[in-house]
């Protein structure tokens, strides 16, 4: 029997992450394996996926979802620097699971294991304030981490190359789909559309596809540009939008996991044209739907939507509106990118990433 240990800290920064639905949705199903003892401490957190309700399957556990009450986010994250240490010891622990990258518990002796989901930080420095306190610790944590694991080949690649990490010490793991709900009717109007998920920040090069929407007057006379998450478009994206005349063809929603089922169900297309992702979870969440793909022809996004989506230059909205032209247009190609999406997005299950690390662990512990 091998004593597995996560910590907090990721727990206790967001309400809802990426990063804390991988870690419940692995934790949830190692934790039912019997060559593992799983403790969990979450501390006083924020998070809203509901790990405590899985507490009896647990050695040991501590959480508490903390009060948002401005300006005591110092006082609870100092209570769980003190309280981890003790809860740690408490669990005697073969395995540290951490959950991000600072120096937690210093003195724990077992074997410790941290993720790479991407290297944004590292590809575009400009992004981001001189001296950025995340990249150094996550270099000094990738150092002392005894094993690691990567989201796709094109990160760890990045990280052999970049960081010259040994090429033995990292392990890839793909993610699973937490998005199966049924997408039922449309909530929109009954006008076809294309879809964009996720924040609209520099990298994730938005302003790419809006200039393609708008160059291409037959998709933006029969079709609607929805963007899903992120923040309302900025008074620079509505200039743009009305510069290129489809100020009043562009929707921004956010909302539920049920919304964005939907959403998906019911998208002519999702485009993603990000100039890098560590993985790319939207590929496969649409690709789940049938929702046909058209993605930057960059990182890892080609890894993980193989021959299930056509790819363009992520430079260039020539090529993106004539790519999105040929799915929306020819229904035979849109029919054939739905059905090898659903085939390609049964790859990528959390039971898959769960077995596989638990794989890893046993592997680190020479069990």
């Amino acid at each position: 029997m091998s004593r597995v240990l996560y910590d907090h800290e990721f727990f206790c920064a967001f309400p809802y992450s990426g990063i804390t639905r991988y870690f419940t949705e692995i934790i949830r199903r190692i934790a039912r394996d019997p060559d593992f003892d799983v403790s969990v401490f979450m501390g006083f957190h924020l998070n809203e996926y509901g790990l405590e309700k899985d507490r009896a399957s647990f050695e040991s556990f501590f959480g508490m979802r903390r009060p948002r009450i401005r300006r005591t986010g110092r006082l609870f994250n100092a209570a769980n620097a003190a309280l981890f240490p003790w809860f740690a010891r408490r669990s005697r622990a073969d395995l540290l699971h951490q959950t991000y990258y600072s120096d937690i518990h210093p003195g724990f002796k077992g074997k410790r294991v941290v993720n790479v989901y991407d290297m944004t930080y590292e590809i575009f420095p400009e992004m981001f304030p001189p001296g950025f306190k995340e990249i150094t610790d996550k270099r000094k944590t990738l150092e002392r981490a005894d094993g690691i694991i990567s989201i796709s080949e094109s990160t760890r690649r990045d990280l052999i190359s970049r960081w010259d990490i040994p090429a033995e010490k990292i392990k890839t793991i793909y993610l699973g789909n937490s998005l199966t709900l049924d997408p039922g009717p449309s909530p929109l109007r009954p006008e076809p559309y294309l879809l964009y998920v996720g924040q609209r920040i520099a990298h994730k090069n938005f302003g790419t596809l809006l200039k393609a929407f708008g160059r291409s007057p037959r998709i933006h006379r029969e079709f609607r540009l929805v963007c899903f998450g992120g923040t309302p478009f900025t008074p620079a994206e509505l200039e743009e939008a009305r510069l290129l005349g489809v100020a009043d063809r562009i929707d921004q929603l956010t909302g539920p996991d049920s919304l964005l089922a939907n959403l998906y169900g019911h998208a002519a297309v999702l485009a993603y044209p990000s100039l890098y992702e560590g993985f790319g979870l939207p590929l496969v969440e649409a690709m789940g739907y049938g929702c046909p793909v058209v993605a930057s022809r960059t990182s890892s996004l080609p890894e993980v939507a193989g021959e299930a989506a056509v790819f363009f230059d992520p430079k260039d909205p020539g090529e993106l509106a004539a790519q999105l032209e040929a799915v929306l247009f020819d229904a035979a190609a849109a029919r054939a990118l739905s059905e090898a999406g659903r085939k390609r997005s049964t790859r990528f299950t959390w039971d898959a990433c769960a077995a596989e690390t638990m794989g890893y662990y046993r592997e680190l512990l020479g069990a």
